[in-house]
């Protein structure tokens, strides 16, 4: 029998009301119904991995029809609460060792546990859930609650939340793959992590998506690697510029970085993110993004004289910002500061921040597009390739990333959503203008809690959108490379030293970041 015959006798475990354990709270707010646009494949693929690199299988076809994903027929194995309850304490021991691992020596392999493979609910594993009332918990808890159309429940599902690092996302969520564990179903990666998750075949690949049109193209193509699709966007991210009520937004980069703002510039992948969307707005446009090669020359003469010159406000206007992440800038923007650079979900949060509203629904605060490029940022849906459950896995991320669930995300949770038609927009007509968005209480049919304001209302949120829409213009993905980690952990050392004037010249600089990019960390 094979591993797709023995995950359709496998009895489906029925679906908890109640959703998650105790410690997932229940979402304040109701939900919308349905379960979002289908995303369909099959698994016709045969991939094209060449060489000696691991071929990665196919993501199976949707569950219907013929193919029923966890219809039982026969009586699979069950197992005890106790049983159930002690593989998943060790497996957490083991998954928190592997993270331990990972970071001291990232290429040691362990044993994963056995026992994982056998469990009969779907893991979704990410970074910790930061959008509005935990609307990624509430989406995981509906479609525990909800079923397929002919009645057949939907396989449990529960979120695990690895940490609110991205740095320790990645180093756990990769030694959990590397070890070829059952731990984890469904990921939720970083859009940087695609190429070298796909490189080692840790995700299986989609073939022949459909409605790929409905998709923003730059974040659907975060999710490719050499030709192929292996991540489907959940949600994207742009650098946005928040402004108090009566502040005159800046409209040009200088003038930005000269009034200075709140950045995130501690020793994490935001620094990399501030200072690439410095560079390329500052005489290095095009250099460090996508799939082009970077060579020293550019590196030398570009690159490192724009961090040069981003060194003098860091030691004055952005000197605060180098203990900032993004909840430090938004608590110093709260308690007063004028200007921040942050992510669309920074919005939502602040709008619920009662020192950041005047009387009834009134916002002391706006959003605009940054004035400049923006790095693309996001989160993205991929499979594992050790999933015990790769029909339920490829159902489970066709429900999340459909358009009701991110219009869920966006209206109720801040989170900016991957598809045109989630802000009204279709891919003919996606101007900012006609951005169309609705109040999370309009949208889920049932008004907030006495006392409770239903923040953002339809035009915040339209306003929040149409910055979302106009900064996606001038986004530009990070490098495209399966040596990012080490990348980014050079570029930001690097950017460090030269901040502290302890970094050597232009020609070191440009000579260490071009091996960080073929795999060869330095130490600048």
């Amino acid at each position: 029998m094979n591993g797709e015959e023995e995950e359709r006798d496998r009895p489906a475990r029925p679906p908890s009301r109640d959703g998650d354990p105790p410690e997932a709270s229940r979402p304040e707010r109701g939900t919308p119904n349905g379960s979002g646009d289908p995303v369909q494949e099959n698994g016709s693929g045969t991939g094209d991995a060449t060489g000696s690199e691991r071929r990665p299988p196919d993501v199976p076809p949707p569950s219907g029809g013929e193919t029923r994903a966890h219809e039982p027929r026969h009586h699979g194995t069950h197992f005890s609460r106790r049983a159930v309850l002690l593989c998943a304490s060790v497996g957490a021991l083991a998954v928190l060792a592997a993270g331990f691992v990972s970071q001291i020596h990232p290429s040691a392999p362990y044993h994963a546990l056995a026992g994982d493979c056998g469990r009969d609910d779907l893991v979704v594993a990410g970074g910790t859930d930061v959008s509005l009332k935990a609307q990624r918990r509430a989406l995981i808890k509906q479609w525990n609650a909800s079923s397929y159309p002919d009645g057949r429940p939907h396989r449990h599902a529960r979120l695990v939340e690895v940490s609110d690092s991205t740095d320790l996302q990645h180093s756990q969520l990769a030694a959990v793959e590397q070890s070829g564990g059952c731990a984890y179903d469904v990921l939720i990666m970083d859009n940087t992590w695609t190429a070298q998750f796909a490189q080692a075949g840790y995700l299986r690949k989609f073939t022949n998506l459909s409605d790929t049109a409905d998709f923003i193209p730059a974040a659907l193509r975060t999710g490719q690697w050499r030709g192929a699709q292996y991540a489907v966007p959940f949600n994207v991210d742009v650098g946005l510029l928040y402004y108090h009520e009566g502040t005159t937004p800046p409209t040009t980069w200088s003038d930005l970085v000269e009034q200075g703002y709140d950045a995130q510039l501690a020793d994490y992948e935001g620094l990399t993110v501030n200072v690439l969307e410095d560079v390329w707005n500052d005489g290095a446009a095009h250099v460090l993004t996508g799939n082009a090669r970077t060579d020293e020359k550019a590196l030398s003469s570009r690159v490192y004289p724009a961090i040069r010159r981003l060194t003098a406000r860091v030691q004055t206007s952005l000197k605060t910002s180098r203990q900032y992440q993004e909840q430090d800038a938004i608590t110093a923007f709260a308690n007063g500061d004028k200007l921040m650079r942050n992510w669309p979900y920074a919005f939502s949060a602040l709008a619920t921040e009662p020192r950041m509203r005047a009387s009834g629904d009134r916002l002391l605060f706006h959003v605009a597009p940054l004035p400049g490029h923006t790095v693309l940022g996001g989160q993205n849906l991929a499979i594992s390739a050790h999933s015990p459950s790769p029909g339920a896995s490829a159902d489970l991320v066709r429900y999340l990333s459909g358009t009701a669930a991110q219009r869920q995300l966006f209206s109720c949770g801040g989170f900016a959503p991957a598809r045109y038609s989630a802000l009204g927009l279709t891919p003919a007509e996606r101007s900012p203008a006609d951005v169309q968005a609705r109040s999370c209480s309009a949208l889920t049919g049932r008004p907030p809690a006495p006392g409770d304001p239903d923040l953002p209302n339809q035009q915040q949120l339209t306003e929040l959108g149409q910055a979302v829409v106009t900064a996606l213009g001038r986004a530009l993905p990070r490098p495209e490379t399966e040596h990012y980690p080490t990348f980014s952990a050079t570029f930001r050392e690097c950017s460090n030293k030269i901040f502290d004037g302890t970094a050597g010249g232009a020609d070191s600089f440009a000579h260490d970041v071009a091996k960080a990019l073929n795999g060869r960390p330095s130490s600048c």
